[in-house]
């Protein structure tokens, strides 16, 4: 079998979850190859997504200096050096992946994501030229609506914004299991109730090791954990996956068969406890030498989990980020999520989705008064310093200045917001709705947000505030 087949399978295992396998394949390849390229840029994405990006660019730039033409790999270290905060890097990495591949729409995006654009740049052309191509399909051409969206929003034609974000949308073609996410949510309501809890106890951990950060996606989460993460006996670990695999697990107590939440009745103490340390496993060995009192987890989507962390740990912080409905909801609309954020995709299907957090995070905190605290993201942007200090006291944390200059903390950022969290305090998404008022009334009305119709005047439409 030739290495590039090797490689090639590799990858797949790599693309399929099995990232050990296609490490090993790849550093044998390189012990025999040391200049293979393939195996240098493959190997670098292994190390990005263990968040060793350092090793990572270190690998993907021999790659480049292998073979400089390579679209994807100028792409890929874009990427990284954007979690790093070197942002002009992977600007320049963008545009070079552009023009070694002209419809390379993840690049196009990928730029668009990075830049304010003015009217008249050359890149629209560019993503219109390419838009009107009969090939482009899929992922490839919603990718370009994006970008054309993030032009029509940077330079104010609001409704050009809204008609390609929609189309891209539409063309990513992802489907969400709304039946499924509306009985997990009854589900929960029914499963944690005041009587079940006084059943578990004290059950789990008494650490206080774990901080969870959650709410919607585009709601501050990534805000509040870069804040929280300048502080030196904190630890920011990102969005981890691991509530969701703990909740997994626990059904095996019972019934392997047996989905979140409805084991959970059958669970004795002992069982909270195992899961706790089995959670404390995974982030202890993530936070290695750091020595950090508090570790936090900012996977949005926690919010499904609230219970069964209180269960585990009763001492838990739990920090519940809030933003206006329409901004939260417009955010997540025009963000091309790549992976679990289906709901996303449709703007009727991400009213309800909204709807069931909010029904569910009501639900909490009717059953642990007082235990989780609620943070906006408007109040985060307007009194800085005041909210900071309720967050770290919340945490049982002492005041440290550097959270006060977040912008400066240099660590790995990964999700949609990199670019907010690299500045002072980011002002300009607060009340974006209002240029989108029209086209987000049937969400306004679904959510029962009172705002005023838009009113057209002499071919002048002026929207109420």
């Amino acid at each position: 079998m030739s290495t590039i087949e090797i490689l090639r399978q590799a990858m797949a295992q790599q693309m399929e979850g099995q990232r050990a396998k296609a490490e090993r394949v790849y550093l044998q390849v390189l012990k025999e190859e040391p200049d293979n390229p393939d195996a240098n840029h493959l190997l670098g994405l292994v190390r990005s997504q263990q968040d060793k990006d350092e090793e990572a660019v270190l690998l993907i730039e021999k790659a480049i200096a292998l073979s400089p033409n390579a679209s994807a790999y100028h792409h890929n270290i874009a990427g990284i050096y954007r979690r790093m905060g070197k942002l002009q890097s992977a600007e320049a990495e963008y545009r070079r992946a552009i023009e070694l591949k002209p419809d390379y729409g993840e690049a196009y995006q990928g730029l668009a994501e990075m830049v304010k654009f003015s009217h008249g740049d050359p890149l629209l052309g560019k993503i219109l030229s390419q838009l009107e191509s009969p090939v482009l399909h899929g992922n490839t051409k919603a990718c370009f609506y994006f970008a054309a969206g993030k032009y029509f929003d940077d330079v104010g034609d609001y409704s050009s914004a809204f008609d390609h974000y929609s189309m891209g949308n539409n063309a990513a073609d992802k489907t969400f299991d709304a039946p499924s996410f509306n009985d997990l949510i009854k589900n929960c309501i029914y499963q944690f109730s005041p009587r079940s809890i006084r059943k578990i106890g004290g059950g789990g951990s008494a650490s206080e090791k774990p901080v969870f950060v959650l709410g919607m996606p585009r709601s501050g989460t990534t805000l509040v954990e870069q804040i929280l993460a300048s502080h030196s006996q904190v630890l920011g670990a990102g969005e981890l996956n691991d509530m969701k695999y703990i909740a997994k697990f626990g059904s095996h107590f019972v019934n392997p068969k047996q989905a979140y939440p409805n084991f959970l009745p059958f669970l004795a103490q002992q069982h909270y406890q195992r899961l706790a340390s089995e959670y404390l496993r995974r982030i202890e060995e993530l936070a290695g030498s750091h020595l950090a009192s508090r570790v936090v987890d900012k996977h949005p989507l926690n919010f499904q989990f609230v219970g069964l962390i209180f269960s585990m740990f009763p001492n838990a912080k739990i920090i519940h980020t809030v933003r206006h409905p329409l901004d939260t909801c417009l955010s997540c609309f025009f963000q091309n999520f790549s992976r679990g954020q289906h709901y996303s995709f449709d703007l009727g299907t991400l009213t309800s989705f909204y709807l069931g957090y909010q029904r569910l995070m009501e639900h909490w905190e009717m059953l642990y008064p007082g235990k989780i605290l609620t943070v906006e993201y408007e109040n985060v942007i307007s009194d800085q310093e005041n909210q900071s200090r309720r967050l770290l006291d919340y945490c049982g944390l002492e005041f440290e200045a550097a959270c006060l200059k977040f912008y400066e903390t240099e660590r790995t950022v990964k999700t949609a917001s990199f670019k907010q969290v690299r500045e002072p305090v980011y002002r300009t998404s607060k009340n974006r709705w209002k240029n989108y008022q029209r086209e987000l009334m049937p969400v306004a009305k679904a959510l029962n947000i009172p705002i005023q119709s838009p009113v057209k005047i002499t071919g002048i439409n002026t929207l109420g505030v």
